[in-house]
């Protein structure tokens, strides 16, 4: 395997940033590494495939843009999720501004005003204010007919579509009673719920809930909360929704994983572990050993996190056999991963040195505050920021030779142990928080975990 000597070939004389300008370039000469920067500078347009960076979507340059979206800017929020998804089925020109939701940071004032309940998502179409995801789909779906999402209101199928929206409400019910509370006959009555749901996708002959070509609006209002039941019921209880008896959401699910629209907005059952909490509360572990192995690995305890990573297809870990339909990412991911690092190296750097800094308190005795969010931390500065710095540029040479681990860090391993401590805090502050998609795809953070870990590991 071809040697990367890090520090040395990139010369130790050069400055942080001449050497990350190296890296770039070493990247963007790579096919896969052009290709990620070029979707960057259409998404700047507002073209190319939908993405969370993507601040402004054009999809007709002859219609104006009549909407500007409200969302999270953790791209986390699954009411965010489903009406992104449906802006994104309809082709809707649509501007992006991004809020933080309340377990993650304060909401600006700016957007306080126009909306005094703080809700997300929210729209604002023609200057009018909305919110209530359902009912923002609903007039989308109205006011934009070209792709209709919702049968006409005078037929037979409009009525069908209302029991479907009742029983995922039904869904939603006995999944929090299970996972949240886990009562006496919860799981029995989670399950049978979902038999239900397996026999209405039964009924029709593709894969959606209706007779459509693409996602509707059931399937929409669906899907955000299926995928976070999936992960919740795997990470609390040590259960699987798929692969299992309920075939057709299977075959539901597979179709969705064949949307651009679906893997954009799509979380890791990891993202998903630490977001839920504070949306709405604790799990309550199921204390098996099934489940507590699951939990362990999710966790950051399997091979899903360290190099060299097993391929997707052959993986047995249970971070990759759980969470199927990511194949399509996996060939590029190291340099997905290595274009965010290296990208945004200042930015990058001084939000891991947070971790040899001083805390923010943000979720101190606040359980509805997500765990690993503090806005108001303190990153380490001086001689310590610096050495972080060069530590995420060994990083990012690692993923641009495609996980790469013969780089030479000695430099980094001479330095005194305090100064090793306090670059191993720091990598392990970024690690925890990679979130998909906020930060990148699954294959993209498997990646940056498992060299994070790499690093952190010959640090010691």
């Amino acid at each position: 395997m071809r040697r990367f000597a890090a520090l040395s070939s990139l010369g130790m004389a050069a400055s942080l940033s001449a050497q990350r300008a190296q890296l770039l370039d070493k990247l963007k000469a790579i096919p896969a590494g052009a290709t990620i920067a070029q979707e960057f500078a259409l998404r700047a347009e507002g073209k190319g495939s939908p993405h969370r960076a993507s601040l402004k979507r054009v999809f007709d340059d002859q219609k104006p843009t009549r909407v500007t979206f409200y969302r999270d800017s953790a791209a986390w929020c699954p009411y965010c999720q489903k009406l992104w998804m449906l802006l994104e089925e309809k082709e809707i020109n649509y501007d992006v501004q991004l809020i933080n939701m309340r377990s993650y940071g304060e909401k600006p004032q700016s957007f306080t005003t126009k909306v005094p309940g703080g809700f997300l998502p929210a729209l604002e179409l023609d200057g009018q204010m909305w919110t209530e995801s359902l009912d923002i789909m609903a007039m989308l779906d109205d006011t934009f007919p070209e792709i209709p999402t919702l049968p006409p209101r005078d037929s037979d199928e409009f009525q069908r579509a209302r029991a479907l929206l009742q029983l995922e409400r039904k869904l939603f019910r006995t999944w929090c009673d299970y996972v949240f509370r886990g009562g006496w006959g919860s799981k029995r009555q989670f399950e049978s719920c979902l038999d239900e749901v397996d026999k209405a996708l039964a009924k029709t002959k593709g894969p959606w809930f209706l007779e459509s070509a693409g996602p509707g609006i059931v399937d929409l209002q669906y899907v955000s909360h299926v995928e976070r039941m999936a992960a919740s019921v795997a990470y609390w209880k040590g259960d699987t929704l798929r692969g299992g008896r309920w075939t057709n959401l299977d075959a539901w699910f597979e179709a969705f994983e064949q949307r651009p629209s679906y893997s954009a907005s799509r979380s890791d059952w990891y993202t998903h572990a630490n977001d839920i909490p504070p949306q709405y509360g604790n799990g309550v572990d199921d204390g098996s050993k099934d489940q507590q192995t699951i939990r362990r690995a999710l966790d950051g305890g399997d091979a899903a996190w360290r190099l060299p990573l097993p391929p997707l297809s052959s993986s047995d870990a249970p971070s990759d056999v759980l969470q199927p339909g990511w194949g399509a990412f996996e060939e590029d991911a190291p340099y997905e991963a290595a274009y965010h690092v290296l990208d945004n190296l200042e930015n990058v750097a001084r939000f891991a040195a947070r971790g040899a800094g001083k805390e923010g308190g943000w979720s101190f005795m606040r359980p509805d505050r997500a765990r690993l969010a503090d806005p108001y931390a303190k990153p380490a500065e001086g001689v310590v920021l610096e050495k972080v710095q060069e530590a995420l540029l060994v990083v990012g040479a690692c993923l641009v030779g495609n996980c790469d681990t013969s780089i030479d860090i000695s430099s980094l391993k001479a330095l005194d142990e305090n100064m090793r401590n306090d670059i191993r805090a720091s990598l392990a502050y970024v690690r925890d928080r990679v979130g998909v998609p906020r930060d990148m795809s699954y294959p993209a953070a498997r990646c940056l975990r498992g060299a994070l870990n790499w690093l952190r590991d010959e640090l010691a």
